[in-house]
Parts: structure tokens; sequence; C-alpha cells
């Protein structure tokens, strides 16, 4: 018997859900009572949109499970963080916990270090592209634990943001790439450290030059048509702008199902006809077609009001609290590129982390006050 991340995610909110309702009949206090709930507007608009896009019958609505319980931990975890003593460790456990994935990962099939398209990073994840996902938003909060740490918080923050990026680069995900460069060079411009993108551009020549493996995946994306799962992902991009276009409200209906039904008649005649359709390897277009322009425009409020309040934030502390906040918007910037090939919500681990790492951006920006710095062991000045 295992126990899934997905099943700790749930079971923790339904302990939390009990005791506030306890709270709410012993002591008068209501669920979420204290919290600014105007920052989850977004959110709320969100979740709204992607429930209208099932009714009226709900109808394949298995995905809409998690996603449920992806936004209520949101709520959960800005609930339970938002205290001062609280509140520091939070950027500290989603930075450090992926090595954990990363030793399982290693440990379990040590051939991955051949740099073999064959042998990609996966392992304990369900498929390379989530691991490359979820690494690409991790590793800038890795960094910052890293860099304002000391003593043994320190050499752990280091070990975890290497064997983060070197299992990144093994997960072969050219979407997952994509969206670490991006973090890269925005880091890059708003701290105005131009030595990082001169290391990160000097570590991908090398790489680049001593593995051919790699070589031939970047190519792929140069010439997108010699590759039958390129070519396959353009041709669901352009099945679900028509479709997204044939529903432009409220789409088909939010999920995987749904999205597979009306996507069969656009793939007649074509190559792909009678290939399996996991998704569209794309969020954007698969809520263009599962929920219409309104989830889409929703998402896009979400996202970008996030890292705008964000940056915002960070831009007026200085200090260890400044360089919290433009780590936090890197992983945010990672999360919004790497949508572009890959979906966050239909895999239980990029979902947890997606929408923790919203909780943690809400609690930085929000009026309760920045996070404190890390955990006071770390050095760590204090406003």
């Amino acid at each position: 018997m295992s126990v899934s991340a997905w099943s700790v995610s749930r079971t923790t909110f339904f302990f939390w859900l009990v005791f506030k309702i306890l709270l709410l009949v012993r002591a008068g206090r209501a669920v979420g009572k204290g919290l600014d709930w105007q920052p989850f507007a977004p959110l709320g608009v969100f979740f709204l949109a992607v429930t209208l896009s099932l009714l009226p019958d709900f109808r394949q609505s298995g995905d809409y499970r998690y996603f449920f319980f992806g936004c209520a931990q949101a709520v959960m975890l800005v609930d339970v963080f938002s205290p001062a003593p609280r509140r520091r460790w939070l950027p500290v456990i989603l930075g450090l916990t992926p090595l954990v994935l990363v030793l399982r990962g290693f440990a379990h099939d040590p051939s991955i270090l051949n740099f073999s398209l064959s042998r990609r990073f996966a392992f304990p994840l369900d498929h390379a592209n989530t691991a490359g996902y979820l690494f690409a938003m991790s590793i800038p909060l890795c960094a910052i634990v890293a860099l304002l740490s000391r003593r043994w918080w320190r050499r752990i923050g280091v070990a975890s943001c290497m064997g983060q990026i070197f299992a990144l680069v093994l997960t072969f995900s050219r979407g997952a790439w994509l969206g670490w460069a991006a973090a890269v060079l925005f880091l890059t411009v708003i701290s105005r450290k131009w030595i990082m993108l001169a290391l990160s551009l000097f570590l991908t020549t090398a790489c680049v030059l001593t593995f051919p493996s790699i070589q031939d995946r970047l190519a792929s994306l140069i010439q997108p048509h010699d590759d039958p799962s390129l070519r396959q992902r353009m041709q669901l991009f352009t099945s679900s702008l028509n479709v997204g276009m044939e529903n432009p409200i409220l789409g088909v209906g939010y999920g995987r199902g749904r999205l597979k039904e009306a996507l069969r008649p656009h793939l007649k005649g074509t190559p792909f006809e009678h290939s399996p359709i996991w998704h569209t390897h794309n969020v954007y277009l698969e809520l263009l077609a599962g929920t219409g322009f309104l989830g889409l425009l929703a998402f896009l409020w979400l996202m970008g009001a996030t890292l705008l309040r964000v940056l915002s934030a960070a831009l007026e502390r200085q200090g260890a609290q400044r360089l919290l906040g433009f780590a936090l918007a890197t992983s945010w910037v990672a999360a919004i590129v790497a949508g572009m090939g890959d979906i966050p919500f239909y895999h239980h681990e990029t979902r947890i982390f997606f929408f923790s790492l919203l909780a943690t951006a809400q609690i930085y920006y929000s009026s309760a006050g920045a996070i404190d710095a890390l955990p006071v062991s770390l050095n760590v000045p204090r406003e």
C-alpha cells in the first residue's frame, strides 16, 4: 500500500475543514475568518468559470474533482501559514522537498545518468514532463534558500538546487526547459545580475556540446515537423483552437474526457485519427476549448495579477524580503511559460505544487504582511 501526494493533500484538507467546522460550532469562528479574501477574486472567478463549463449535468467531471481540491488547498494553506511563526516555512518546504523526488529517481534507475532519450527522468512522478514542470517551478525557491541560509541549511539548499537542475536536464522536457530559460532571463532582468545569465549560457552550451541527446532534443524545437510527437501536438493545438472557437463562451466542459470527445471529429482524416489523446499539452488552448474565453480570461487574470502583485510587493521591500519576492515571481514565470507545453492541473504533483505556489505568493503580497523571511536559523535580516 502506497501513500500518494494526492491522498495526503486530500486528507489534510478534510482534517482542516473538520477543524474549522468545530471552531464554528464551539467558538463561533467561521471558516476562513480573518483571511483577506480580495486576492482570492481571480481564483474565485476562475473556479466559477470552470464550474459553469460543466453545467448542467457535470458529465465526465473526474478532473473537476482534482481541480476543486487544488483550489481548496490554496485556501487552506493561506489560512494555515498566514500567521507569522509559520509563514516563513512555506518557501523552504516548496524549495527543498523536491530533493526527495530527485534522490528516489536516481536510486530507482541509475541508467538515466546515461543522458539517453529512452531513459528520461520521471520516477517517482508519472511522466518526465510532469517532473520537469515541477522542477522548473521549484528551483528558484530552492536557490533562494541556498543563497540566504547558513550552516547545514545552506548545504541542503545547494544539494537540492544542483540535484533538481540536473534532474530537470534529464527529463528532456522541452516545455520545462523553455520555462526554466524564461525564468532565468526574467530573474536576470529584474535583479540586474547579468552574471547569472552568462553562467546559465555557459552551462547550457557545455551540456549541448557534450551530449548529442540534448542536441537532438533542442533541434526538434527548431524543426518541429521532423518530430512525430511535436507534429501531433501541433495538430492538437489547431484542433483545440477550432473547438474553442466553435464554443467560445464556456467551451465544451472542463476536463480531458469532454475535450477528447470534441477533438475526435476534428482529427478525422489526419494521421492522428486513431492515436490516443492524453491532453493538448498546452494549458491555454486546453482551457479555451474546455472552458471557453470566460475560463481562459479568468486564468490569464489569475496568472497576471499574481505576478504583478508579487513583483510590486517585492520592489517595495529591501534585502532578503525583496530577493524572496523575486524568487516567487521567477517560479511563477516558469509556471506561465511551461504551461505552453504541459498542463499542471491533470497531474497530482504539479497541481499540488502550483496551488501551493499560488498560496505562498498570496501570503507574500497580502496585507497580513510579508513572509517573515525564512526560518530563524537562516542568515536572513529582519525588516
